[in-house]
């Protein structure tokens, strides 16, 4: 994925608010990509989230903690 260094900085300076904020602002940005209705949103990731919670129950996934999360989600998208 292609990341303007303008990009970048908004990242790192959103990943440093506190957890309120961030929140905030991820409901801002994906009402502003007029996706589905916030339900619509919420039901996905519900979804996602059983599915993931399955994976993880069968074996076929292992959990990371957040902190290593952030590491390789910055690291996959030249946040680093």
């Amino acid at each position: 994925m292609f990341v303007t260094s303008t990009a970048k900085k908004i990242l790192d300076d959103a990943l440093s608010l506190p957890d309120e904020e961030r929140e905030a602002l991820v409901e801002v940005l994906i009402t502003s990509l007029q996706w589905d209705s916030p339900e619509d949103v919420e039901r996905a990731w519900s979804e996602e989230i059983v599915r993931r919670l399955e994976r993880l129950g069968r074996g076929e996934t292992v959990a990371v903690d957040w902190d290593e999360a952030k590491r390789r989600i910055r690291a996959r998208h030249g946040f680093e």
